[in-house]
């Protein structure tokens, strides 16, 4: 069997043609999905792109692996990797497929980036395109992974696994195609109206401060023509989603060299291909533009097209609706190449809804992220709830409720008027949390890592800069807000059960 999984950085469903959005972001993904299986709600467990990854390479979420912050924060980003789970061992996916034959070779700078090891665990290849540690543009990629495919298309058992970072800011696709997404509208939202409240929002990449925490970065100075320097006005906005949008058009491009180069080889017809991204992207929500930083649907919604000769043919050009975590991508990978599922996965085979057969998951998903902020949500399809444990510099109270039905844009909090809900799904992620502690045996990484506030290190020069832009209760409100976190945020610290209870 022949595998090629694309991670595209940074991937926003919603700005991809078979996902309904009107700009001409996705000629290539657009044809892949007609040709195979779209799901609609697929969602990365844990964000932004380290804990994201360690969750699906893993097959379980970073409450159990102990990746749930970025690479700065040790505590929160230790995985778990020789620590087998109560319910038995825990290989890494591509462990798994080498051990059962398969050629497994990676193209990615994702673990120079981060400096996580981890991750080369189980490839028989590894190669890193570029030192630019994730800012190399697709076709650098493509310049390595092109001779591969020349050489090794036509052997069989290959599982091939590249990234893209094209979407992911600095956005630095060629000019024409960032020229060619500005002749077409953008979003309606946020409007002029929203763009002015947020004006006064506080935070890594919100409206008025969306360059840098420090003078190194320019002190709100845009590095390159396709972003804006701040978010002031709609014509601002278009300005950076027309460079995000021509950045996925630019992935788009390299990928169809790929599929051309594997036709020319003649093994096309009979290669999987699998489309996915670790995060999404916010554009406003929750206040944060060009990034994925809160548990919020913005970040950890993410696309998922598969294309499998043999298994999704009958189900040609359909989408599903199944609730899905990208935790669920490695026992079903497992199922679809006839290989035992390793019992300490946490994930969920979705394999029969590739050939079109009903399935019932859609039971409430948990989120973790801890990037800007340290949060945990529980979504269940209607409502989400998130649980702040450690706000950083924004503005977030400990507990949010939001009607994503009624509220797609997650504008109007609903936590003071629905205290029921909002208790029940507290409930319910506070039994989450105790369960997985219970297999593990270790605590909650997310309780390690609440007290290492995220981004701590640049805080002064943040507040400094607010002050200097004539901001000084907006810096102080942040300093008081900070003071009283580890009474108000910090819920008790989970430890696992002896076998006694």
């Amino acid at each position: 069997m022949r595998i090629l999984y694309v991670d595209i950085d940074s991937l926003k469903p919603s700005h991809l043609g078979c996902y309904g959005y009107s700009r001409p972001t996705s000629p290539t993904m657009d044809a892949l999905a007609a040709r195979g299986v779209r799901f609609n709600h697929c969602y990365a467990a844990d964000s932004p792109c380290v804990p994201s990854r360690a969750a699906m390479w893993s097959g379980r979420p970073g409450i159990r692996n102990g990746v749930v912050t970025h690479e700065n924060t040790p505590a929160g980003c230790a995985f778990r990797y020789a620590v087998p789970d109560r319910h038995g061992q825990c290989p890494t996916l591509a462990h798994h497929l080498a051990d059962a034959g398969l050629q497994t070779v990676s193209f990615t700078s994702f673990a120079d980036r981060h400096l996580q090891g981890w991750f080369n665990f189980g490839f028989r290849e590894f190669h890193v395109p570029s030192l630019k540690g994730g800012n190399e543009d697709g076709p650098e990629v493509n310049a390595a992974v092109l001779p591969w495919l020349r050489d090794h298309a036509r052997e069989d058992n290959w599982f091939v696994h590249l990234t893209y970072w094209d979407p992911h800011t600095l956005y630095t696709e060629p000019m024409d195609q960032f020229e060619a997404m500005a002749r077409h509208p953008a979003a309606a939202w946020p409007d002029e109206q929203t763009i002015e409240r947020q004006q006064r929002d506080t935070g890594i990449r919100t409206a008025s401060t969306l360059w840098g925490d420090n003078p190194h970065d320019g002190f709100g100075r845009s590095r390159v023509p396709t972003m804006p320097d701040n978010i002031r006005n709609r014509s601002d906005f278009e300005h950076l989603i027309n460079g995000y949008d021509g950045g996925i058009r630019h992935a788009d491009d390299q990928l169809a060299e790929l599929v051309a180069e594997l036709d020319r080889q003649g093994v096309l017809e009979e290669t999987a291909i699998i489309i996915s991204a670790d995060h999404g992207e916010a554009f406003g929500e929750l206040g944060q533009y060009m990034e994925h930083g809160s548990a919020s649907p913005a970040t950890h919604h993410i696309p998922l097209i598969v294309v499998w000769p043999g298994i999704t043919d009958a189900a040609a050009g359909t989408a599903r609706d199944e609730m899905l975590l990208n935790t669920d991508f490695a026992p079903t990978l497992a199922e679809l190449l006839e290989l035992d599922v390793p019992e300490g996965w946490c994930g969920r085979s979705f394999a029969p809804a590739l050939q079109g057969q009903a399935m019932h998951l859609d039971e409430p998903l948990v989120w973790t992220h801890g990037l800007h902020t340290r949060q945990r949500a529980v979504f269940d399809g209607r409502y989400l709830f998130i649980r702040t444990y450690h706000p950083s510099w924004y503005a977030y109270p400990p507990r949010m409720l939001f009607d994503l039905e009624q509220d797609p844009h997650q504008q109007h909090d609903l936590a003071d008027e629905l205290p029921d809900r909002v208790s029940a799904m507290g409930a319910q992620l506070t039994a989450w949390e105790q369960a997985h502690v219970d297999a593990t045996g270790q605590p909650d990484p997310m309780r390690l890592a609440q007290h290492q506030p995220p981004a701590a290190a640049g805080l002064p020069d943040y507040l400094e800069r607010l002050e200097k832009l004539g901001r000084a209760e907006d810096a102080k409100a942040i300093r008081e807000r900070l003071a009283r976190v580890p009474t108000h945020y910090a819920p008790p610290a989970l430890e696992p059960k002896s076998s006694s209870q």
